[in-house]
């Protein structure tokens, strides 16, 4: 489910992400979601819409859009694999709080080039 828009608005997240929080929160995200009324006020105003599609679909979203999923009810099981690109000078820097940083494959700091993006051609696919 998504809220449409809400990437546009700045929502401030309560309480302090635990150490070593990527290891539990795919489970259940309790740290860094907004409050309830915050949720609320948008999806009143934005509304709430359900990303589906067949097998084999693939959805991407921004990331700041305000987003959540019901259990899986199915006998299958279902993955998400998660994306995260920054512009060339968006490296991850030393945690400013004094922690141990976040392991390369949650967050990679080493040396990386920028994507070479050419000429696209699209193919339709029926």
């Amino acid at each position: 489910m998504l809220i449409p828009g809400s990437h546009r608005h700045y929502i401030s997240c309560v309480g302090q992400t635990p150490e070593n929080h990527y290891e539990q929160s795919l489970r259940r995200q309790e740290f860094g979601i907004p409050d309830a009324d915050s949720i609320a006020h948008l999806a009143e105003r934005h509304g709430i819409v359900q990303a589906t599609g067949k097998a084999g679909t693939l959805i991407v979203f921004d990331c700041n859009t305000l987003h959540g999923s019901n259990g899986n009810i199915t006998p299958s099981p279902r993955s998400n694999l998660f994306f995260v690109y920054n512009h060339i000078d968006n490296r991850p820097v030393e945690p400013y709080d004094g922690r141990p940083p976040r392991p390369a494959f949650v967050a990679e700091r080493g040396p990386v080039e920028p994507l070479k993006v050419g000429p696209q051609r699209y193919i339709a696919v029926n």
